[in-house]
């Protein structure tokens, strides 16, 4: 059943034709695929609690056309959009193209559907009335995936999930495909190259950062992926603008990145990030899982050159010096970021703590005390040699 709902959605260029120009019956369906430069959806629910009363209201503009859903009632249309199932109360779409509309009410007399057409208002149709009311619909669903949980399960038993992808492949709302996909992965058992078709399909045809890191977090939810698959998610993230939800999707992945190659090219999308905050909580994450090694640490460290919080440079390195590396490449790395934080106590600190944690010997010594040097406060100036001296005591 449709739940009672406004919809209102508009679009630079609306990509909704699935056949030729000549037969297309909609003004919405009478170019060829072209893909949207922007939309926008709204929707709440107009009812009493009654689902009988309920009304909804769905908008779909492309230019001079216009799509327009009212209803009163629950509703629902055939998965193959040939028409309605159901219909409660009763259920209008109406499409206006310049001065001209054309219409159809649908209503329920004595739970049969009745069909009434108009066209300019007037009883009569000048087009393939079938043809009309599914190119209609399928305009709605590419926008509104209100069909997904019937219509998935009709397109995977007619094409597999190919079917599936090339639909999503032709629609332009980044919700609506989203709903589709979660439908595919709830509905079907996936290939490893369903899957990356999916991720590509969501890196080259996708702009909303949630809807992006909402998917991939739905397939990181299937089970373990390939290191391959690792990367196509990886490569999906890079494209996000928003930090928070690339640290969402970014995260989602962590369990599969398995080899060198996928660890250097998840700390390089890391590096993209601006937020000090969500940089510093997704590698302190992927250190939990030893990604810092002595192929991935230059990509690491140079995520952390982007870290200009002193207290979350200082937190992130902390965090890797708890996991006790001993590679003195790593270790030294460490001390090369120390170098950049201003705060005399967030590196007196830092400094403290790597002299807990290893020996500080040759060419380490000489980089902790060149970091040392940069303390102006003689308080913390004495804090951090004085772990050094400690250390010298014990050995």
């Amino acid at each position: 059943m449709i739940a009672a709902a406004r919809i209102v959605v508009s679009a630079g260029v609306l990509c909704v034709a699935a056949t030729s120009a000549a037969a297309a019956q909609t003004c919405m369906s009478l170019g060829i695929a072209r893909r949207h430069t922007s939309a926008s959806h709204q929707s709440w629910t107009n009812s009493d609690g009654d689902t009988k009363s309920r009304s909804t209201t769905i908008r779909v503009r492309d230019g001079d056309c216009e799509l327009r859903v009212d209803a009163r009632g629950e509703f629902t249309a055939r998965p193959d959009l040939s028409g309605f199932a159901s219909v409660d109360d009763f259920v209008e779409i109406e499409e206006r193209d310049g001065d001209h509309s054309r219409k159809v009410r649908v209503g329920n007399i004595n739970g049969s559907l009745d069909y009434r057409w108009s066209l300019d208002g007037r009883t009569g149709f000048d087009v393939d009335r079938d043809r009309w009311l599914s190119d209609a619909l399928l305009a709605i669903e590419r926008r509104t995936a209100w069909l997904a949980k019937t219509r998935v399960p009709l397109l995977l038993e007619q094409g597999g999930p190919d079917a599936v992808l090339n639909e999503t492949y032709l629609m332009d709302s980044d919700y609506a495909k989203r709903q589709y996909y979660n439908a595919l992965l709830a509905n079907a058992r996936l290939s490893e190259a369903n899957k990356d078709r999916i991720l590509r399909q969501a890196a080259d045809s996708m702009t909303s950062d949630y809807e992006r890191a909402e998917l991939l977090k739905a397939i990181a939810a299937q089970g373990p992926m390939s290191d391959a698959l690792a990367r196509s998610v990886i490569r999906v993230a890079q494209r996000m603008s928003s930090d928070y939800e690339k640290r969402r999707a970014l995260s989602a992945g962590l369990e599969s990145v398995t080899s060198a190659e996928s660890r250097t090219a998840f700390f390089t999308a890391a590096s993209s990030m601006s937020s000090s905050y969500e940089l510093a909580e997704l590698l302190i994450a992927a250190q939990r899982r030893s990604f810092v090694d002595s192929v991935s640490s230059d990509a690491y460290f140079k995520a952390v050159e982007k870290l200009s919080s002193d207290y979350e440079r200082r937190r992130t390195l902390s965090a890797l010096l708890k996991q006790r590396p001993d590679s003195p490449a790593i270790l030294m790395g460490v001390l090369r970021a120390s170098s950049s934080i201003s705060s005399d106590f967030e590196l007196a600190s830092l400094l403290v703590e790597f002299a807990h944690v290893t020996d500080v010997r040759g060419a380490m010594r000489q980089l902790y005390l060149k970091a040392a040097r940069s303390i102006s406060s003689d308080f913390e100036y004495r804090r951090a040699l004085q772990a050094l001296l400690e250390q010298d005591r014990q050995t």
